[in-house]
């Protein structure tokens, strides 16, 4: 069975800010990026040879969401942002297992979807346990220093408790 991962922009930017995008081959077989996170991306963050760079791999994939419908209701909250919400739809589309977000709201949303969320701050922790990564505490001042990083001391403690379990 594939492991199959869709992307939100922060856990990508962040990631990718870090030089650690390409490890996330570690837990999944392939990532897709949607529409939206490619766009939000390519605006705010000037990010498209970063981004072009990481679809060479093979490992990242476009992707685009079929259901409209399905969309537009998710966007009714105003805790999620259309990136958010198209990672969602398009990994129930995709049958994908896993939801790479950081946001409170969309994480909650993907665990009601079947999907288990995974964020920065755990992918952090599980990558300096697998050798790939620093010490996650400096790895997230480094990202609230350099991206404005919002993440409390109690969840990067919590995600380097569960270290230990599987992505």
């Amino acid at each position: 069975m594939l492991r199959i991962a869709v992307v939100d922009a922060s856990p990508l930017i962040n990631l990718t800010h870090l030089g650690l995008a390409r490890e996330l081959a570690l837990f999944f077989d392939i990532v897709y990026v949607p529409r939206a996170v490619q766009r939000e991306l390519n605006e705010k963050e000037r990010f498209r040879y970063r981004l072009n760079k990481l679809y060479k791999t093979g490992f990242f994939a476009r992707c685009a969401v079929g259901d409209a419908t399905n969309l537009q209701l998710l966007l009714v909250d105003p805790k999620i942002h259309e990136g958010e919400a198209e990672a969602l739809i398009q990994g129930q589309e995709l049958r994908a297992p896993f939801f790479i977000g950081d946001e409170e709201k969309a994480r909650v949303i993907a665990e009601r979807m079947g999907t288990k969320p995974v964020g920065t701050a755990r992918l952090l922790a599980r990558l300096h346990l697998e050798g790939r990564a620093p010490e996650p505490w400096s790895l997230i001042r480094k990202l609230r220093r350099d991206r404005n990083f919002r993440v409390s001391d109690d969840i990067v403690q919590q995600a380097i408790d569960m270290a230990a379990e599987p992505i």
